[in-house]
């Protein structure tokens, strides 16, 4: 794939640069990649973060990150929280309890997005 073909094809989704791709548009293009062949060679992020926690943890991160595509957030917007509120580098290395709080900020957070939200028509 030349370079006019990769920018047409972030054109397609309404972005001139990857800086500008979020979760459901970078979906929308890796998609497109797989059907020209493309293979991935490495998990995702998502993957890795939730793949390293104890097992005590991972129903919590998984809905943690059920809330990150839900919201089109990343783990980094998490990991800024877990550093302001809980002075850890990374959600992973949260202990259980800080990790539970965590997941009722975003629900409340998601909650009261939802409320702006505009309805999507079917």
């Amino acid at each position: 794939m030349d370079d006019n073909e990769y920018r047409d094809l972030l054109g397609s989704v309404g972005v001139k640069s990857s800086v500008g791709l979020n979760n459901k548009t970078f979906s929308h293009v890796m998609t497109q990649f797989k059907k020209l062949g493309f293979k991935s060679k490495s998990k995702t992020r998502a993957s890795r973060k939730i793949n390293s926690v104890p097992k005590e943890k991972k129903q919590l991160m998984r809905k943690l990150e059920a809330i990150i595509l839900d919201m089109d957030l990343t783990w980094n917007y998490v990991d800024a929280i877990a550093r302001s509120r809980f002075k850890v580098d990374a959600v992973q290395w949260l202990n259980s309890g800080d990790l539970y709080k965590l997941v009722q900020m975003m629900v409340i957070h998601q909650k009261r997005n939802l409320k702006v939200r505009p309805k999507r028509r079917g």
